[in-house]
């Protein structure tokens, strides 16, 4: 949340709307998760909030506070290491696929293939073009982790396409 809100992501919608273009590939969140942070975050003095109607709605902006941008910038500088999570309902459906057919077992690969070519496509083409504009105005790592996330399910189509070839023979 904070690292959104240095981004330029004022209010919980625009949050959520930046991680649904950005994170979500491999961070997702959900808005259930980001007003309740948002509110514990202001609650430790990390955000400052304001309000900003839109209209009839209510709206809250947020700010990082000094406290907020010395959190952020030491999480960022931290050295303790997080657990790697891979968290993936296909492949999860891959590590049993035993129990199908060899049938099932090639349609099963061929829509995760499809899918990874899918995700890559939509990084390159939509996301991509989202992150150079942040990278002219000085904020490149955005971009170098779309080509990341692009590369990566690049790699795992190609390895399922050599799985698929594997299970053929």
């Amino acid at each position: 949340m904070l690292g959104m809100i240095g981004l330029g992501a004022r209010s919980g919608y625009a949050i959520k709307r930046a991680t649904d273009i950005s994170t979500r590939f491999f961070w997702p969140t959900s808005l259930a998760q980001v007003y309740p942070e948002l509110s514990r975050l202001e609650r430790a003095g990390l955000l400052a909030r304001s309000e900003d109607p839109r209209g009839l709605r209510r709206r809250s902006s947020y700010e990082l506070t000094e406290q907020g941008e010395a959190a952020l910038l030491s999480w960022l500088c931290s050295e303790q290491k997080a657990t790697t999570h891979f968290r993936d309902e296909g492949i999860l459906r891959l590590f049993f696929a035993d129990a199908l057919t060899l049938e099932d077992q090639l349609a099963l690969i061929g829509r995760l293939r499809e899918r990874a070519r899918a995700a890559s496509t939509q990084l390159v083409q939509e996301i991509a073009p989202l992150a150079d504009v942040l990278a002219e105005e000085g904020l490149r790592y955005p971009g170098l982790i779309a080509r990341l996330g692009a590369d990566t399910y690049a790699y795992v189509e190609q390895w399922l396409e050599r799985a698929q070839e594997e299970l053929r023979e």
